[in-house]
């Protein structure tokens, strides 16, 4: 979508250039050789055609995927005793907008803890944290809602199902700086479906 975006949604969802979204500078790889992600992106507009996608749904998708990226680049300020608040910048000024909610309710969202009747400030590490999962919240729903809708238009009269095609949609290994638990539920759940791929494979190659 950066690549790709016309200049009229660029204009509209605030779009910069790739490399200035943390999300996804963080690999050090933006552009992959052979591989035309502003092209990518046409196709990808005429795919939400062919599946029959409305175009404002589509908009909305864009506005969603934008979010998340400005998500990433909301930042956060040390006041007393590590407590943070967000800063009030384009970041989440953006992502507020996107996202259709008013930044103070973001800011309040990403900083602190409701419990019962009381508020709890959260350290930086946790604001992290809970941005990080909101962002994550988004576009789980996002790709979610996506399968739905080409799962409906692929359906067709539902005369024909007895033959489908299921697509797994897992994170791939992470091995960060600083790894906790959620590295490792991930890097166990990839190593054990690779094992579950092999096995099968090898059963099958056997069987023939």
């Amino acid at each position: 979508i950066c690549a790709g975006a016309p200049p009229v949604l660029k204009d509209k969802l605030n779009l910069k250039m790739s490399s200035e979204y943390k999300f996804l500078n963080q690999s050090g790889c933006l552009k992959i050789s052979g591989v035309d992600d502003a092209h990518n992106f046409i196709k990808l507009v005429d795919a939400f055609d062919t599946l029959g996608i409305p175009r404002q749904d589509r908009e909305n998708v864009f506005e969603l995927l934008a979010a998340v990226l400005w998500l990433g680049n909301v930042s956060f300020a040390v006041t007393d005793e590590e407590h943070v608040e967000p800063v009030a910048d384009e970041a989440s000024r953006s992502a507020a907008r996107l996202m259709g909610c008013k930044m103070d309710d973001l800011m309040m969202v990403l900083s602190t803890n409701r419990t019962h009747n009381t508020t709890e400030t959260l350290t930086l590490q946790q604001a992290t944290d809970k941005r990080n999962a909101l962002a994550n919240f988004v576009y789980e729903s996002l790709f979610n809602w996506l399968i739905e809708e080409v799962n409906a238009s692929l359906k067709g009269d539902g005369q024909h199902t007895q033959h489908t095609i299921s697509i797994l949609d897992t994170c791939g290994f992470e091995s960060l700086q600083k790894n906790s638990f959620q590295q490792l539920l991930i890097n166990y759940a990839d190593e054990r479906l690779q094992q579950h791929f092999v096995c099968h494979l090898c059963k099958l190659e056997q069987e023939v």
